[in-house]
């Protein structure tokens, strides 16, 4: 079932989303997510093909009131929520792009756009331009909705992977040797 807005205020007043620059905006069957402002970028291009994960050099560029990223055509970034989620074990979400945005063919989450149970930390978005235009990428932009989804039952145990915990834009990881 596809969570509504009091059951999404009653997250908020749980903690399960929290914005320290602003209210959490909650909407009639999302949450609305703003653009962090730190974005990271791959500084490592293998001069050979790789299978993925790889662990690549990046470069975090951080932007501060008034400044602006500024994304060509075709071009791709990653960055974060200025929202902190801690998600219970008995919902999960997925995150898909301000409507206005994905009209311009500017696409917040590619693939990777679900926020498991028990998963704690920002949400990093994969931001790339399809289109013909340059867009300034501001912090605290309206970027994403998180939909929220409450499962049959409760895991037994929640996120534990390579990404938990993330404060910034996080970039694709190698597995854990185990």
């Amino acid at each position: 079932m596809i969570l509504s807005q009091l059951q999404l205020q009653d997250l908020v007043s749980q903690n399960v989303v929290v914005n320290p620059r602003r209210q959490v905006a909650v909407e009639l069957v999302s949450i609305g997510l703003h653009l962090d402002s730190q974005f990271l970028i791959y500084d490592e291009h293998p001069p050979e093909a790789f299978t993925p994960p790889l662990s690549l050099r990046t470069k975090t560029v951080s932007y501060g009131p008034g400044e602006t990223h500024i994304l060509p055509p075709m071009g791709k970034v990653l960055g974060c929520s200025e929202e902190r989620v801690a998600m219970p074990l008995n919902v999960m979400a997925f995150i898909q792009t301000k409507g206005s945005l994905a009209r311009g063919f500017l696409m917040v989450h590619m693939c990777d756009g679900q926020v498991d149970p028990g998963y704690c930390g920002k949400v990093t978005f994969e931001i790339v331009n399809h289109s013909d235009f340059y867009y300034k990428l501001a912090p605290g932009m309206p970027i994403a909705q998180m939909f929220f989804m409450e499962l049959s039952s409760p895991v037994p145990t929640g996120y534990c992977g390579r990404y938990q915990e993330s404060g910034t834009a996080t970039a694709m990881r190698s597995p854990k040797a185990g």
